[in-house]
């Protein structure tokens, strides 16, 4: 098979890489000893200092606080992971032609967090379910600077270490998926695939029928980090941010986002807050589980905001208008 390169561009790493090259380090150690076809990558090359130094970037304040363990690096050594490679490789060429020539298939790079377990299973027979479903149900995937976006699905192994896989993306011609929908497909043939954003995408969203043709894992981090609870715990600092949210308003916000058998779940969630029986903490937690994605949340909580100052919004206009009819 020939050996094609791909190159790899990754904030705070510009090396290119062949992928089909053979990769430097030690073959596979006995944490990864499921991880067929990953090798371990030496801490002196450019390649390892690179993605290090962009994997830390990510962390952002947790960057101090983490600790790099290996760098694993997709070898290509079985013949099905030669075969998504060569898939992964007629997908972009395809992509580019429809999208007008050369370089228009739009690669990124991009995060994909989940269990030991999960990564094995992904890096041995390929993505095998969606994992997101805020903005279209399909694979979501964190871009470089919205590392911990990704993260978040991470768990710690047997060992206390977390796993993070980073992927080429074939994303091509992006179209905006609005929070709520339950697109599955590209809405025409004019898109490839899908985001929450145009000019700043924290989700990139390839559709389940190309997850294992438009994505190809070629990393994997093990590192040690703060747990998820202090991750989430920064996301409710955000949340705490906003203000306070009516429940009437929060209730009726999430119905429209989420459908009414889970807004009715957040409804009686708000009633044991309200009377005590759950702290801050453990509601957060609950409605977090509920929506199943932190920035959805955000979303959710700042769309109650909006509609809470717009109706204190009408409420002065009313009163200022009332007060006009008096003085005439």
């Amino acid at each position: 098979m020939e050996q094609d390169q791909v190159s790899m561009t990754v904030e705070g790493y510009d090396g290119e890489e062949a992928i089909m090259e053979d990769a430097a380090g030690s073959e596979t150690d006995e944490h990864f000893a499921r991880f067929t076809g990953m090798v371990n990558i030496g801490e002196e090359s450019r390649e390892y200092e690179g993605l290090k130094k962009a994997f830390l970037a990510g962390m952002k304040e947790h960057a101090r606080d983490t600790q790099v363990i290996a760098i694993y690096k997709n070898s290509l050594s079985t013949l099905p992971m030669k075969a998504r490679f060569a898939t992964f490789k007629a997908f972009k060429d395809v992509i580019s032609h429809k999208n007008g020539g050369q370089g228009n298939a739009n690669i990124m790079c991009a995060w994909y967090g989940g269990s030991k377990e999960e990564i094995t299973q992904i890096v041995s027979h390929g993505f095998g379910r969606y994992n997101g479903q805020s903005h279209g149900v399909g694979i979501y995937l964190s871009p470089t600077n919205f590392l911990l976006d990704g993260l978040e699905a991470s768990r710690a192994d047997e060992n206390g270490m977390r796993h993070i896989l980073l992927c080429k993306v074939i994303m091509g011609k992006m179209e905006v998926i609005p929070a709520g929908s339950k697109q599955r497909y590209p809405s025409s043939e004019e898109f490839d695939s899908g985001v929450d954003n145009l000019e700043a995408p924290r989700r990139l969203v390839v559709w389940s029928t190309f997850m294992n043709s438009h994505t190809l894992p070629t990393h994997i981090l093990s590192f040690r980090a703060p747990s998820s609870t202090t991750l989430l715990m920064n996301r409710i600092g955000e949340i705490r941010n906003l203000g306070f949210v009516s429940v009437t308003a929060l209730h009726l916000t999430m119905v429209k986002f989420l459908g009414p058998a889970k807004g009715a779940l957040i409804s009686r969630t708000y009633d044991d807050f309200v009377k005590r029986r759950v702290t801050v903490v453990q509601l957060l937690q609950t409605v977090r589980q509920i929506a199943g994605d932190d920035q959805l949340l955000l979303e959710i909580f700042k769309s109650s905001m909006d509609k809470r100052v717009a109706r204190s919004s009408r409420r002065t206009c009313t009163a200022q208008a009332a007060a006009e009819l008096r003085r005439r």
